[in-house]
């Protein structure tokens, strides 16, 4: 990786497999990834402690005449977050035998004969109608002919070297789908008309605007 080229999500989710039609071949070195509160206030620090200042400037303006429900909602606020980053802190090991993982206080070993695959999925989600993306890593376990284990770990918390370089310890056999073509032919159809409501949407908007234009001029 180039030293200058800067590291987004985007080009990190170009470097990693983000298939899941594919296939774990072979395990090459030990590796793991480690989720914490540490990686996202290196990261992110100055737009947390932002939104925090927003937040607090908001609930003292909404509640500046009532000390007693601005502090609960602030003792909220802070109750979420914990939740949040307690609900995000995990580890993952590649060890001898198996990945080994433990997130929510829950452990768990997935042996190598029982790895199907291992992917970054992009993912995303409306807030007050603004699409938000956000990233997982994703890992299917087989159990038996009819069940497969789909474990989902979210990547805020994450070093993104230390992603890439977990990655780089798989090798991958992706398998092509017609499941996985449709898909891309669905997003191809989903962005065109995106894209022709957007052109519509605009071009009413200028009709609009020229037709008040007109009738004041008369």
């Amino acid at each position: 990786m180039n030293k200058k080229e800067k590291l987004t999500w985007k080009n990190i989710y170009q470097k990693c497999n983000h298939s899941r039609f594919s296939q774990v071949t072979n395990v090459l070195e030990t590796a793991k990834v480690k989720s914490n509160v540490g990686n996202l206030i290196k990261s992110h620090g100055k737009m947390i402690l932002l939104i925090f200042l927003a937040i607090l400037l908001f609930m003292g303006v909404t509640f500046w005449n009532n000390i007693n429900i601005l502090f609960y909602a602030m003792l909220l606020v802070v109750a979420l977050c914990i939740l949040a980053i307690i609900y995000g802190t995990y580890y993952i090991n590649l060890e001898e035998k198996g990945i080994k993982f433990k997130i929510n206080f829950q452990e768990n070993m997935i042996p190598y004969n029982k790895l199907i695959g291992i992917y970054l999925t992009k993912k995303k989600k409306r807030f007050f109608f603004i699409p938000i993306y956000y990233y997982a890593l994703e890992i299917t376990e087989y159990v038996d002919k009819e069940k497969m284990n789909i474990y989902s770990f979210p990547t805020i918390m994450l070093n993104k070297k230390e992603l890439i370089n977990f990655f780089n310890a798989f090798e991958v056999n992706v398998i092509k789908s017609e499941e996985e073509e449709e898909e891309k032919k669905s997003e191809q159809k989903k962005s065109f008309y995106k894209a022709l409501w957007i052109v519509i949407a605009i071009l009413i908007i200028i009709l609009l605007i020229v037709s008040i234009i007109l009738y004041a001029l008369k």
